[in-house]
């Protein structure tokens, strides 16, 4: 008789039911507050837009929403502006399943992906792996974590066919420069896809920035993914999408279900997408905050890498996993990143004032304490 076979590429034990919640860990830990620095998200939230288009919306929630998507592509094509159609959109359930359906479209067993570490690299093997594709990496530089196209391009075979490119990068907050994108887009062989994960690109203020849609209007291999998560304030309504030239656009989508957007979600993001001031907004006070957090970090001579995003990678000599749980302790919430074998880094969502001079207490008292 044939054994079940599970697929050795999903690990066991991994579901998230195991995380425990901010309210858990108050409550375990006897904290009055605890303040979550850990998952990048916008502590000023959506827009009143939104939430009133959620409202209006929620009165009918006993009909299926629209089938099409096409409002909301609409939407984020007067956004984007750049002669760019619905046909160049394509959406996804966050950003996460936004590159999900990217590599179920073009990844089969043998094929490969080419990742450059320290990156998002957890999220984008969890879906690659099960798939069957090999996983290329080509390394950022040591230290400074910048991009090598050079390396990126000599580690692609006849078996690769993408390209996953975090700009700016998650976990280091660097920015892939105009000139390595450059270099990378004009000797990619035509077997290959670059995907431009680019969800945190409002932060971004680096003249240096590449302008990644001007390869999508030359009918170039690439997808590029936004989300509504960061600048937007919706991580909780789980909303994103993918630009590419339409042939590729239409053929990711196809991979979507029926009725594949709830209705809520498509009512917010139309509404957060005709609010444009409230997201300069909540890039300007981020941006604000994380200048105070820079600040801090000199002041307490920890080492820091300037960050283009809403977070920011910092390092000192205690193990990063030490000084998490010292902070964890003291309701403080971010993310080592001993997994990125960075074993001394952790790191920071930028919060609002109240949380981020709490984490800046806690971790001023740690490392005198460890120093005495």
């Amino acid at each position: 008789m044939t054994k079940l076979r599970l697929n050795p590429h999903i690990e066991p034990f991994t579901r998230a039911d195991s995380r425990r919640s901010p309210e858990e860990i108050r409550a375990g830990q006897g904290q009055d507050k605890v303040y979550e620095l850990a998952n990048n998200e916008n502590p000023l939230g959506p827009s009143p837009r939104v939430i009133e288009a959620i409202g209006a919306a929620a009165q009918s929630l006993s009909y299926y929403p629209d089938f099409s998507d096409i409002e909301l592509r609409r939407a984020i094509c007067k956004v984007l502006g750049r002669g760019l159609s619905p046909e160049h959109i394509y959406t996804g359930c966050s950003g996460f399943e936004s590159l999900e359906l990217i590599m179920r479209a073009f990844l089969g067993p043998g094929d490969e992906v080419i990742l450059s570490p320290p990156t998002f690299s957890g999220a984008y093997r969890k879906v690659a792996e099960p798939l069957g594709a090999r996983v290329i990496e080509a390394p950022l530089a040591p230290e400074t974590f910048h991009y090598r196209p050079g390396a990126v391009l000599e580690a692609i075979s006849d078996r690769t066919k993408l390209i996953m490119l975090c700009n700016p990068n998650n976990p280091t907050g660097t920015i892939i420069p105009a000139a390595a994108m450059d270099e990378l887009m004009r000797d990619l062989p035509e077997h290959v896809i670059v995907v431009a994960d680019e969800v945190y690109h409002h932060f971004v203020d680096s003249p240096d920035y590449p302008d990644s849609l001007q390869y999508v209007l030359a009918e170039k291999n690439i997808v590029i993914v936004h989300s509504f998560s960061k600048a937007y304030g919706m991580a909780g309504l789980r909303l994103g999408y993918g630009i590419a030239k339409p042939r590729l656009a239409n053929y990711i989508a196809g991979l979507q279900r029926g009725f594949h957007q709830n209705k809520l979600a498509l009512a917010a993001g139309v509404a957060a997408c005709e609010d444009q001031a409230h997201v300069r907004r909540c890039v300007d006070f981020l941006r604000g905050e994380a200048r105070w957090l820079c600040d801090q970090f000199d002041r307490l001579d920890v080492k820091y890498w300037q960050s283009s995003t809403n977070f920011i990678l910092f390092e000192t000599a205690m193990p990063a996993d030490e000084l998490n749980q010292r902070l964890r302790e003291r309701g403080i919430l971010m993310r080592a990143l001993t997994a990125n074998n960075l074993p001394n880094a952790i790191r920071v969502s930028v919060g609002a004032r109240e949380a981020n001079q709490a984490f800046i207490n806690a971790l001023e008292d740690i490392l005198t304490a460890a120093s005495h």
